[in-house]
């Protein structure tokens, strides 16, 4: 009934619709109130002056209307979830493009042929790229080859001369052996 009310009070509906909306306004109170609001607000808006429009009316509803169509758009368009699965998407494929090396690929199998040695290899003598003056040696390579320390002064440093109950001594060696 309310969608033909409008008619009714503009005096534009069928004949069948005006004795239905009649009928139905016999037996109720409420739409028969609801027609005395809207009647009598129709005649106070009829008395008002017409308002006086600025020269921009136009323009400007234009574009309110504009907007309003607008934010309806969005509103369609944010409730669906889509851009929510288009993100969630984007990072499933980056984070497959990511994975996707150590779930595939496989350290390849390589095979050398076997090294066959004849002698072992010479040493060349250890020389110092650099050094200090004082902190190595001036004696020849046959130095090094005899040892360091002798048999017994190196026992005497090691644990092995406490596991045996000896006490360890301790040897100063004179600037002259340098």
């Amino acid at each position: 009934m309310v969608a033909r009310f409008s008619e009714y009070l503009d005096g534009t509906a069928s004949e069948t619709d005006v004795a239905a909306i009649d009928r139905h306004l016999s037996e109720c109170n409420r739409c028969v109130r609801y027609r005395n609001v809207l009647v009598h607000g129709t005649k106070v808006l009829r008395t008002l002056p017409e308002p006086e429009l600025q020269e921009d009316f136009v323009p400007r509803l234009r574009h309110r209307l504009y907007h309003v169509d607008d934010e309806r758009t969005l509103r369609v368009h944010a409730s669906s979830g889509a851009p929510a699965m288009t993100v969630l998407g984007i990072a499933l494929l980056l984070t497959a493009a990511a994975w996707s090396p150590l779930l595939v690929s496989r350290a390849p199998v390589v095979q050398l042929p076997p090294i066959v040695v004849d002698r072992a290899p010479t040493r060349s003598p250890f020389r110092p790229a650099s050094s200090p003056p004082g902190m190595f040696s001036t004696k020849g390579d046959t130095d090094l080859d005899a040892g360091l320390w002798d048999g017994t002064l190196l026992y005497e440093y090691t644990p092995l001369s406490q596991r045996y109950g000896e006490r360890a001594r301790v040897r100063r060696v004179s600037q002259t052996d340098r």
